[in-house]
């Protein structure tokens, strides 16, 4: 049985550039290699902690070096690489500080590099919002331009760092679905500020986007482990989730994994078990990749 697999968020670009290593084959999380045995297969490669222009020269490199990988910036992109049996890569940015919280350097960098999704902010406040980790202020007036130009430019706002008090906020402008790309929800694990309310969900959904599974035991809770993963997908789906929740495992940003999983080539082992527990096939597909594909085409 072929699983489908898109992934929202990983950190493999750092790992790469500050441990050392290849994107193509490594001892982090991901890798190139280990992707391919998914089919269709893409991943979401976030820009996080500064050196913006260096990885994302390391994709566009990564692209360029190989015939099974294509560098995708639309959902449309994703789908004509899959259907030419190719892995899409795609750009995001963890932290709108990278470009000096910028519109101008966003569209700069949507248009050149074909960056996809950008955090507003990381675990610290900035210009633009208060973080769910530090101060917890809500959207400043530059975060509101920042939130307009980069619907405006078709890149998706990612609020899984973002305070609640933020959230809303944008939530009362946005034009477009907004997304937490990953984070868990905090009627199963409250201690981590970071997940997401119910009313949160709910809200993700109603817009036309939603939330990205994060794999961080931390986050999860319970048993830390695949029951836990399903348990926060099953959580959601409870919430009307069916077309809003997707995987975004944190690999490479995380350094614990739950029992069970230990790189991208055990995500096989989490659609299994969604299958085990009753779950049709097409939802779990859905989950695994239709669900990101249809909310980023919806964002542009």
């Amino acid at each position: 049985m072929s699983i489908p697999y898109f992934d929202a968020h990983c950190d493999t670009l750092t790992a790469v550039l500050e441990r050392g290593g290849k994107l193509r084959r490594n001892k982090f999380h991901v890798d190139l290699e280990r992707l391919e045995k998914y089919a269709p297969a893409a991943q979401v490669f976030a820009v996080w902690g500064g050196r913006y222009g260096e990885k994302a020269a390391l994709l566009r490199e990564s692209a360029r070096s190989g015939p099974r990988l294509a560098l995708c910036s639309t959902a449309a992109g994703v789908r004509a690489a899959n259907a030419a049996g190719k892995m899409a890569a795609l750009l995001s940015v963890e932290g709108a500080e990278q470009l000096g919280c910028s519109p101008e350097r966003l569209r700069k960098a949507r248009r050149e590099d074909g960056v996809v999704m950008v955090n507003l902010c990381w675990n610290a406040d900035n210009e633009l919002c208060g973080s769910a980790m530090d101060g917890q202020g809500g959207l400043t007036d530059r975060g509101r331009a920042f939130v307009k130009a980069a619907q405006e430019s078709g890149v998706a706002v990612d609020l899984s760092h973002a305070s609640e008090r933020a959230f809303w906020d944008v939530m009362e402008i946005a034009q477009k679905p907004v997304i937490a790309s990953h984070s868990d929800s905090a009627a199963l694990c409250g201690d981590s500020p970071r997940n997401l309310t119910d009313r949160q969900f709910e809200a993700l959904a109603a817009c036309g986007g939603g939330a990205g599974l994060n794999l961080c035991p931390d986050f999860l809770g319970l048993g830390r482990n695949l029951d836990a993963c399903c348990a926060h997908i099953e959580h959601f789906l409870s919430l009307g989730g069916e077309k809003a929740v997707f995987i975004g495992a944190d690999f490479d940003g995380i350094d614990d994994m739950p029992d069970g999983i230990s790189g991208v080539q055990d995500m096989g082992r989490l659609y299994e078990a969604l299958l085990r527990r009753g779950h049709s096939e097409q939802l779990v597909r859905d989950i695994f990749y239709n669900n990101l594909l249809e909310i980023l085409g919806r964002a542009e």
